[in-house]
């Protein structure tokens, strides 16, 4: 099979050379950052699409993603995926989500037996993976199939793609995409985070009004900002104390005190919908680049990845 390079190391982009691997191809990711400085390793993470436009993509990308997701829980434990309950929470009627077909147990609820006393709420049972654990399992999985993960400076001119030995692609540089590809539908998604200490006596995970809490096996993760065309990662201690009072609705007692760090990401966001697409670039002839795009999943990366990444290596 020809040698493939992979442009970015997200979620987005490791999973992808894992299926290209796993397809047969000869795989170089190639990324300016290790995974763990990339915005994926800044995601709570729980299994549900949001902060992403679907138009046009594959409708069973869910369904794919929630498959992989089934059997490296139940394979590999050192993954860092497991099974959890999130509720959601809100003071309005929550609206049907398609994506309820794919998660199991769904139940629907009424104050006042919704947590933090809102007024609607669901729950249902889908994953957990745990970035801290899940993205050097991904780099282990690259490698362990015979991969190579190789620090570049970040690509911003498609002349630097046309050089590279590889002369099939797959374009899974996020928010890079708008540059390198003149991409105008990219647009940076800015949330902010405040992680606590571990909360052992909270069995879920919960999204509320916005907001979100998700407890993890070291610390928990509060959040909730979506700030459309932010320009930076800078954390403003004002959003910082508004996602601290909406989490004691869930977590009472949790103040400024308990505040072990605080951090910002750059979601990448995509107009209209994620982007799955091939296309041929350079010179024709056999020196041009068949390049497959696989980027703009907002909040969505680590959820959509997998279902993404295989319609993507379809396209080779």
């Amino acid at each position: 099979m020809p040698a493939v390079a992979v442009l970015g190391a997200g979620v987005v982009g490791l999973s992808s050379a894992v299926v290209a691997l796993e397809a047969g191809h000869d795989v170089t990711v190639y990324t300016p950052t290790g995974p763990l400085q990339t915005t994926s390793a800044k995601a709570a993470a729980s299994v549900i699409p949001h902060t992403v436009e679907l138009a046009g993509v594959p409708p069973d990308v869910l369904a794919r993603s929630m498959a992989r997701f089934t059997e490296i829980e139940r394979t590999d434990p050192s993954a860092g995926v497991r099974w959890h309950t999130h509720w959601e929470a809100s003071s309005l009627p929550l609206r049907k989500e398609a994506y309820l077909d794919e998660v199991f147990n769904v139940a629907e609820a009424l104050f006042p037996e919704v947590p933090g006393g809102y007024a609607h709420g669901r729950s249902f049972t889908t994953f957990m993976a745990e970035t801290p654990s899940y993205l050097p399992w991904l780099v282990q999985k690259v490698t362990t199939l015979g991969g190579r993960v190789v620090t570049v400076p970040a690509f911003t001119d498609l002349a630097q793609v046309w050089e590279l030995p590889e002369k099939l692609v797959l374009n899974c540089t996020g928010l890079g995409a708008g540059i390198l590809f003149r991409d105008s539908a990219v647009r940076p998604v800015r949330g902010q985070i405040a992680v606590v200490g571990p909360q052992p006596q909270l069995g879920y995970s919960i999204s509320h009004d916005g907001f979100y809490v998700y407890p993890r096996a070291t610390d928990t993760v509060i959040g909730g900002t979506n700030q459309f065309d932010a320009d930076s990662e800078q954390v403003e201690p004002a959003v910082i104390d508004t996602l601290l009072r909406a989490a004691r609705r869930i977590l009472p007692s949790i103040g400024p005190e308990d505040v072990i760090r605080t951090y910002a990401g750059l979601r990448p966001y995509r107009d209209g919908s994620l982007r799955i697409e091939a296309e041929r670039l350079g010179p024709p002839g056999p020196g041009s680049t068949r390049i497959v795009h696989n980027y703009g999943h907002g909040g969505a990366g680590v959820t959509l990845a997998w279902g993404t990444a295989e319609h993507a290596v379809n396209l080779l």
